[in-house]
């Protein structure tokens, strides 16, 4: 009656009104925890299944983000390294190359040193063996005109002279000294020297009508020019 009373007239039954029976004197906090205990089992741990996924995830995202960073450390790294031995190559190529363009160039400057020594120690040598036969020369002119002298019938002696003045001048040839032609030459002031000068109708102009001491050459070198007389 008093129940009924309290509640307005009406009776309430928990049973069937699904709600939990009121109980007098009983705290807040008595009520909240048998409420956290009469909590369905699914939902508890679907809540700690959630905060495990969360923990997780999280977790998962820190070690992307330090194998990321650690990736990234290391391929700038490896770039630095990859710059610095582009910039080595480089630069060893530069060192070749200019090695190379000195190696070429002491070449070239060794390949004419020798052409230019061989050209001179030829000359050293022309020059020695052009004044030996040189000497020579008045040796044979003391023969020619010995010779000259002699009675054509000639003695023991005679035949002597001409037998050395034979020998010498095949020496002479057999070295490359041959006489230069002048009587009756043009006259050549590369070849001859011209100490006199006539007026004479049996000879053309400029030409050389007497030899007063034979010249001779060797090879394109001149061991002695032509003395000569010209005519016209």
């Amino acid at each position: 009656m008093t129940d009924t009373i309290k509640n307005g007239g009406k009776k309430h039954s928990p049973e069937t009104e699904g709600e939990a029976p009121v109980r007098e004197n009983e705290s807040v906090e008595e009520v909240l925890e048998e409420e956290s205990l009469n909590e369905p089992a699914g939902e508890k741990e679907g809540g700690e299944e959630a905060s495990a996924e969360g923990e997780e995830n999280r977790g998962s995202g820190d070690k992307k983000s330090f194998y990321s960073k650690k990736h990234g450390d290391k391929h700038s790294k490896d770039k630095e390294a990859a710059a610095k031995l582009a910039a080595e190559l480089k630069e060893a190529k530069a060192k070749e190359q200019e090695l190379r363009d000195r190696y070429i160039r002491l070449s070239a400057d060794f390949d004419n040193f020798r052409k230019r020594s061989a050209k001179e120690n030829e000359a050293k040598y022309l020059d020695a063996k052009a004044d030996t036969l040189k000497q020579l020369l008045p040796v044979v002119d003391s023969f020619e005109r010995a010779a000259a002298h002699e009675a054509d019938g000639g003695d023991q002696s005679t035949e002597g002279y001409r037998l050395i003045y034979s020998q010498l001048k095949a020496i002479l040839e057999k070295n490359g000294v041959e006489e230069i032609k002048a009587l009756g030459e043009t006259f050549n002031p590369n070849l001859h020297y011209a100490v006199m000068h006539v007026e004479d109708d049996a000879f053309g102009p400029d030409t050389v009508c007497e030899v007063f001491e034979k010249g001779y050459r060797m090879g394109d070198r001149i061991l002695r020019f032509s003395t000569v007389k010209v005519a016209n």
